[in-house]
């Protein structure tokens, strides 16, 4: 097959055999940054017109190994090999060879040192959207929060309004910021990703984290409206849809919370690890509220069990065994547990390593909180909270972590520790946080003298909420 160096939607060029594989690998691009269901229908468009074209075999590769399912590993393998073979086949660019050197690092467990190599690429290639998306998403999944930031910021400013993927790259900017904790600068940046690109799913998700971090419930209902702009997504609509149940759930408008967990976060029961950490959060929150969730945990439990031994990413076994605690499957909790442990000790990867020593912690927490022991449940929920960032998701996710840990205070009877615990909560959140205030009420219901006035003192704003 003859081949030519075209150039693609960001002005990079690409060795392909014509127009036919130019024009669906640029529809893959827009598509992916747009979490677009749609992708993998246009990368397969690519493969099919031009079958030697090495970037298109490396990318599903690294698509692939980031959905953390161990029976994905092989064919990413399979990806690497066919963009090594499709590169002996005609003359790549540096760039399109870094990619497939990206990937080879993450099959050699070293996914740091692939987003890196990614990183590398937009020294010389700056509006290369693959390579910032691909690393923008590795090093969320590794909680790499400041790398995260630092490569967006260096990176981002470049891309002027004429550039057709410019507000997708904002989009991501915008997450960044959010989860570095600049949420004004979060905010406008994704207000302006959504304005450019409409269709910038990932934008408008990473405005709601905005509203979420700083209690703007009404504003969060308001800006995601009734879902009319995430409609091509792929599973991120499912996680939009969380944030609009949690909006909902600070409202105390538990059955729209039901609602939507059955018709949207939960109408398609895949075993996608976040799709199960949206339920699995969402109705561990419900239950801490009260709230009689009925035979939903079943669902999920079911789908973990099938994923007890995937051991490809920490936060999706803390969601597995979540959920197999909310159905009552300790055992299956428990061996996922004990896995991390194990991978704390002697896993080739530094990463999971590092990963599941404070895995571990809130995977025993987890299963000591379900079994009523909820002074073991704050002393490891306790010890895990200041690294679990390093199992990855965003602040939003972790948060129910934290909300496990001051349920096991107030129930292990630490109430001072709990409304401490309470108080910053309040105070991260501008005074609105339904969660924190209705617990510290119960508090100050139950205790009198010193700890009272340490509640009142540290929540001045909750009292109207």
């Amino acid at each position: 097959m003859t081949y030519a160096i075209h150039h693609d939607l960001s002005g990079d060029p690409i060795s392909v055999s014509g127009d036919a594989a130019r024009f669906a690998w640029n529809d893959m691009l827009e598509a992916l940054m747009a979490h677009a269901a749609a992708t993998p229908e246009h990368l397969a468009r690519t493969l099919a017109a031009d079958p030697d074209f090495a970037l298109a075999h490396a990318a599903k590769g690294l698509m692939l190994l980031s959905l953390a399912r161990a029976e994905l590993v092989g064919p990413a393998r399979e990806c690497l090999v066919e963009a090594q073979a499709a590169a002996m086949l005609r003359p790549v660019t540096r760039r399109e060879t870094m990619v497939a050197e990206a990937l080879a690092l993450w099959l050699d467990d070293a996914p740091r040192r692939a987003a890196e190599r990614l990183e590398a690429i937009l020294l010389a290639h700056p509006f290369d959207v693959l390579a910032l998306k691909l690393s923008h998403g590795l090093r969320f999944m590794l909680g790499d929060q400041a790398e995260m930031l630092a490569a967006l910021n260096r990176f981002a400013p470049g891309f002027g309004e004429s550039h057709p993927l410019a507000g997708f790259v904002h989009g991501c900017h915008a997450f960044a910021l959010e989860e570095r904790g600049f949420y004004a600068q979060a905010e406008h940046a994704g207000r302006r990703a959504v304005a450019l690109s409409p269709r910038d799913a990932w934008g408008r998700h990473a405005v709601a984290h905005v509203l979420e971090m700083t209690g703007r419930t009404d504003e969060g209902i308001a800006w995601l409206g009734n879902g009319r702009g995430i409609a091509h997504a792929n599973n991120l609509r499912f996680h939009i849809f969380w944030h609009l149940a949690l909006f909902r759930l600070e409202r105390g408008e538990v059955g729209d919370v039901l609602r939507l967990y059955d018709e949207e976060i939960r109408a398609e029961p895949t075993d996608d690890y976040r799709d199960i950490a949206n339920g699995a959060s969402l109705l561990a929150r419900l239950d801490y509220a009260g709230v009689d969730v009925g035979d939903r945990w079943e669902e999920l439990a079911a789908k973990a069990e099938g994923r007890v031994q995937d051991g490809c990413l920490v936060f999706a076994d803390l969601h597995y065994a979540l959920s197999l605690l909310g159905a009552g499957h300790v055992d299956g909790a428990e061996a996922i547990a004990r896995s991390l442990v194990e991978d704390a000790k002697a896993h080739p990867s530094n990463e999971r390593r590092g990963a599941a020593r404070n895995g571990a912690l809130a995977a025993f927490g987890l299963i000591a909180f379900h079994e009523g022991d909820y002074g073991e449940a704050a002393r490891l929920l306790g010890s895990a909270r200041n690294g679990l960032i390093a199992v990855g998701g965003s602040h939003a996710q972790r948060d129910l972590f934290e909300q496990a840990y001051a349920e096991s205070l107030i129930r292990a009877g630490e109430h001072e520790r709990a409304a401490e615990i309470l108080g910053e909560r309040l105070s991260r959140r501008g005074g609105a946080n339904l969660f924190a205030t209705r617990r510290l009420a119960q508090l100050r219901g139950r205790n009198a003298g010193r700890l009272a006035a340490l509640a009142v003192a540290s929540t001045p704003l909750a009292i109207t909420h």
